[in-house]
Protein backbone atom coordinates (compact mmCIF):
# COMPACT_ATOMS: atom_id res chain seq x y z
CA UNK A 1 0.00 0.00 0.00
CA UNK A 2 2.89 2.27 1.21
CA UNK A 3 4.42 1.28 -2.55
CA UNK A 4 1.16 2.49 -4.47
CA UNK A 5 1.29 5.85 -2.44
CA UNK A 6 4.63 6.31 -3.62
CA UNK A 7 4.00 5.37 -7.28
CA UNK A 8 0.69 8.02 -7.04
CA UNK A 9 3.17 10.55 -5.73
CA UNK A 10 6.12 10.29 -7.60
CA UNK A 11 3.55 11.62 -10.65
CA UNK A 12 2.86 14.60 -8.53
CA UNK A 13 6.38 15.54 -7.42
CA UNK A 14 7.41 15.17 -10.31
CA UNK A 15 4.97 17.84 -12.28
CA UNK A 16 5.30 20.01 -9.10
CA UNK A 17 9.10 20.20 -9.46
CA UNK A 18 8.84 21.15 -13.33
CA UNK A 19 6.91 23.92 -12.16
CA UNK A 20 9.48 24.97 -9.75
CA UNK A 21 12.03 24.58 -12.10
CA UNK A 22 10.90 26.72 -14.88
CA UNK A 23 8.94 29.46 -12.42
CA UNK A 24 11.81 29.56 -9.82
CA UNK A 25 14.50 27.98 -11.63
CA UNK A 26 15.31 26.22 -8.49
CA UNK A 27 15.62 23.21 -9.46
CA UNK A 28 17.64 21.43 -13.18
CA UNK A 29 16.15 17.93 -12.33
CA UNK A 30 12.92 15.80 -12.10
CA UNK A 31 12.05 14.18 -8.75
CA UNK A 32 12.07 10.66 -8.43
CA UNK A 33 10.05 8.91 -5.80
CA UNK A 34 12.04 6.44 -4.19
CA UNK A 35 10.69 3.46 -1.99
CA UNK A 36 8.99 4.59 1.49
CA UNK A 37 10.56 1.61 2.94
CA UNK A 38 14.22 2.74 4.04
CA UNK A 39 16.46 0.67 6.16
CA UNK A 40 18.18 2.13 8.12
CA UNK A 41 18.49 6.14 9.50
CA UNK A 42 20.84 8.55 8.23
CA UNK A 43 22.68 10.83 10.41
CA UNK A 44 21.26 14.40 9.34
CA UNK A 45 22.67 15.68 6.13
CA UNK A 46 22.94 19.41 5.03
CA UNK A 47 19.92 18.96 3.09
CA UNK A 48 17.60 17.41 5.81
CA UNK A 49 18.68 20.46 8.43
CA UNK A 50 17.65 22.71 5.65
CA UNK A 51 14.06 20.82 5.55
CA UNK A 52 14.29 20.56 9.24
CA UNK A 53 14.33 24.39 9.71
CA UNK A 54 11.81 24.94 7.41
CA UNK A 55 9.25 22.12 8.75
CA UNK A 56 9.15 24.02 12.21
CA UNK A 57 8.33 26.97 10.46
CA UNK A 58 5.89 25.46 8.33
CA UNK A 59 4.19 23.24 11.60
CA UNK A 60 3.48 23.57 14.95
CA UNK A 61 2.35 21.02 17.83
CA UNK A 62 3.53 18.30 16.06
CA UNK A 63 4.81 15.17 17.46
CA UNK A 64 6.91 11.72 16.32
CA UNK A 65 8.82 13.60 13.30
CA UNK A 66 10.95 11.14 11.42
CA UNK A 67 13.07 12.54 8.69
CA UNK A 68 13.96 10.39 5.40
CA UNK A 69 16.52 11.67 2.72
CA UNK A 70 16.49 10.43 -1.27
CA UNK A 71 18.36 11.33 -4.04
CA UNK A 72 16.02 14.17 -5.59
CA UNK A 73 13.77 15.44 -1.75
CA UNK A 74 13.53 15.10 1.55
CA UNK A 75 10.51 14.15 3.85
CA UNK A 76 9.35 13.71 7.16
CA UNK A 77 6.61 11.19 8.69
CA UNK A 78 5.11 13.06 11.63
CA UNK A 79 1.70 13.63 13.92
CA UNK A 80 -0.64 16.07 14.37
CA UNK A 81 -3.74 15.86 15.99
CA UNK A 82 -3.13 12.07 16.26
CA UNK A 83 -2.97 11.82 12.55
CA UNK A 84 -0.35 10.42 10.29
CA UNK A 85 1.17 13.39 7.75
CA UNK A 86 3.87 13.15 5.27
CA UNK A 87 5.78 16.50 4.31
CA UNK A 88 7.99 16.97 1.24
CA UNK A 89 10.43 19.14 0.81
CA UNK A 90 13.29 19.83 -2.34
CA UNK A 91 16.83 20.05 -0.81
CA UNK A 92 16.64 23.97 -0.79
CA UNK A 93 13.72 23.62 1.68
CA UNK A 94 10.97 24.35 -0.09
CA UNK A 95 7.76 22.84 1.05
CA UNK A 96 6.53 20.70 -2.40
CA UNK A 97 3.30 19.59 -0.58
CA UNK A 98 1.93 17.46 2.34
CA UNK A 99 -0.10 14.24 2.18
CA UNK A 100 -2.80 13.15 4.66
CA UNK A 101 -4.32 9.60 4.63
CA UNK A 102 -8.50 10.08 5.34
CA UNK A 103 -11.54 8.25 5.11
CA UNK A 104 -14.30 9.07 2.73
CA UNK A 105 -16.78 10.75 4.93
CA UNK A 106 -13.73 13.33 5.02
CA UNK A 107 -14.78 13.92 0.86
CA UNK A 108 -16.43 17.29 0.16
CA UNK A 109 -19.83 15.80 -0.05
CA UNK A 110 -19.50 16.35 -4.14
CA UNK A 111 -16.99 13.42 -4.23
CA UNK A 112 -18.50 11.23 -1.61
CA UNK A 113 -21.84 11.01 -3.82
CA UNK A 114 -19.78 10.90 -7.43
CA UNK A 115 -18.25 7.67 -5.87
CA UNK A 116 -21.34 6.20 -4.39
CA UNK A 117 -23.13 7.14 -8.15
CA UNK A 118 -20.57 5.89 -10.35
CA UNK A 119 -18.32 3.66 -8.27
CA UNK A 120 -20.96 1.94 -6.13
CA UNK A 121 -19.03 -1.63 -7.13
CA UNK A 122 -15.80 -0.63 -6.42
CA UNK A 123 -14.56 -0.57 -2.63
CA UNK A 124 -12.13 2.08 -1.28
CA UNK A 125 -8.23 0.54 -0.32
CA UNK A 126 -6.78 3.97 -0.08
CA UNK A 127 -7.80 7.22 0.09
CA UNK A 128 -4.92 10.54 0.57
CA UNK A 129 -5.52 14.75 0.16
CA UNK A 130 -2.39 15.97 -1.44
CA UNK A 131 -2.06 19.95 -0.34
CA UNK A 132 0.78 21.76 -2.56
CA UNK A 133 0.59 25.30 -3.72
CA UNK A 134 -1.04 24.68 -6.83
CA UNK A 135 -4.29 23.61 -4.86
CA UNK A 136 -5.84 20.09 -2.30
CA UNK A 137 -6.49 17.60 -4.58
CA UNK A 138 -7.70 13.96 -3.44
CA UNK A 139 -6.55 10.43 -4.99
CA UNK A 140 -8.50 7.60 -4.23
CA UNK A 141 -7.49 3.91 -5.02
CA UNK A 142 -11.21 1.70 -5.42
CA UNK A 143 -10.93 -1.99 -6.25
CA UNK A 144 -13.62 -4.76 -7.41
CA UNK A 145 -13.16 -8.55 -7.96
CA UNK A 146 -12.01 -7.87 -11.84
CA UNK A 147 -9.84 -4.67 -11.38
CA UNK A 148 -8.26 -1.75 -9.63
CA UNK A 149 -8.63 2.23 -10.41
CA UNK A 150 -6.99 5.11 -9.35
CA UNK A 151 -8.94 8.30 -9.17
CA UNK A 152 -7.90 11.75 -8.78
CA UNK A 153 -9.39 15.71 -8.66
CA UNK A 154 -6.42 17.25 -9.48
CA UNK A 155 -6.84 20.25 -11.89
CA UNK A 156 -10.71 19.80 -11.07
CA UNK A 157 -13.60 19.41 -8.75
CA UNK A 158 -14.48 15.92 -9.85
CA UNK A 159 -12.98 12.16 -10.43
CA UNK A 160 -11.14 11.62 -13.24
CA UNK A 161 -8.62 8.44 -13.82
CA UNK A 162 -5.70 9.05 -12.65
CA UNK A 163 -3.92 5.89 -13.62
CA UNK A 164 -5.02 1.89 -14.42
CA UNK A 165 -2.45 -1.06 -14.12
CA UNK A 166 -1.70 -2.37 -16.93
CA UNK A 167 -2.72 -5.89 -15.64
CA UNK A 168 -6.04 -6.73 -13.57
CA UNK A 169 -5.71 -7.54 -9.82
CA UNK A 170 -4.07 -11.03 -9.19
CA UNK A 171 -4.64 -11.58 -5.73
CA UNK A 172 -2.80 -8.92 -4.42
Amino acid sequence: MIEKLASYLQTLIKKHIKKLTMKKIILSIAVVLALFSTAFAKSPSVNTERAALSFSKDFYKVSEVKWEETNNYVFATFLQDKETFFAYYDFQGNLIGVVHHMLTSSLPVNLQKDIRKHYGNYWVTELFQVNSDDGVYYYIQLKNADETIVLSTEGSNSWHRYAMPKNKVTGL
